[in-house]
């Protein structure tokens, strides 16, 4: 089904945000037209095991939106499991997998434009889980999940950051440093260029990245990197209160 761009985010937003709302869409290629209808009557397993079905298929092997559909329903296993007549191990581990695979698929982006709002209900969920990790100190589970929603959108700055300091944290430090270095350049750049914008999804784990990587630096004896991060933290976002307080801690004051 090829949605036009803005009934794809409007419509099928309701679908997950309003569950109970009855929903119409102008459709380009009603191959897929089934699948649409399965997902937002709420038939979650239907939908997911007919786009199977389809991606199984040589004529539609190669077209993105049966992935996004394994993507959509897997997401809603996670978040409604008593939609499925089956319990799956990791949902949501399947709902990333099938996203990455839609991102590959859909060469020119124009899907994911106008499916971005519902991808990033998976991204949130991933990242949920993945700073459950960290928090618990489970730094190679964290890695790995950051690494899977790094896949979903490869440049999303902040994951690639917060997954170098989960990689640091997990005593990879050659591999996390190697990570944060990319992640500071990019940042450094955007900066420059005064294109650095918050991201609604990722902004926290950036903060927590900041945190992170400069506690890490001093408990190297790297107090100077330390501060030099820190005072590019501060100079990228300088509104927010972990930041100031992590500032203080690195300068002693």
């Amino acid at each position: 089904m090829r949605l036009k761009g803005f009934y794809s985010v409007v419509l099928l937003l309701a679908a997950i945000a309003f569950q109970s709302t009855s929903l119409h869409a102008q459709v380009e290629n009603s191959d897929f037209q089934k699948l649409f209808d399965l997902y937002t009557m709420e038939e979650y397993d239907k939908c997911a095991y007919k786009a199977e079905r389809y991606s199984q298929k040589d004529k539609y092997s190669r077209e993105p939106e049966p992935y996004l559909y394994m993507a959509l329903c897997f997401y809603q296993a996670h978040v409604q499991p008593e939609k499925f007549d089956q319990e799956f191990d990791d949902p949501l581990k399947d709902a990333l997998k099938y996203a990455y695979k839609f991102r590959k698929k859909d060469k020119e982006g124009k899907l994911y434009e106008s499916n971005k709002d519902l991808l990033d209900k998976i991204r949130e969920e991933a990242l949920f889980n993945a700073k459950f990790y960290y928090n618990d100190q489970d730094y190679r589970k964290a890695s790995s999940e950051f690494r899977r929603i790094a896949k979903v959108v490869p440049d999303d700055v902040n994951v690639i950051f917060m997954q170098g300091v989960s990689d640091i944290m997990a005593k990879n430090i050659g591999q996390g440093e190697r990570l944060v270095n990319q992640a500071l350049d990019t940042l450094r750049a955007q900066d420059s260029r005064g294109e650095f914008q918050k991201d609604p999804v990722t902004h926290t784990i950036l903060i927590k990245g900041f945190v992170g990587y400069t506690d890490f630096l001093i408990g190297a004896g790297r107090e100077e990197e330390a501060q030099e991060t820190m005072t590019f933290a501060r100079q990228l976002i300088p509104d927010d209160a972990a930041l100031k307080s992590q500032y203080k801690k690195v300068y002693g004051i």
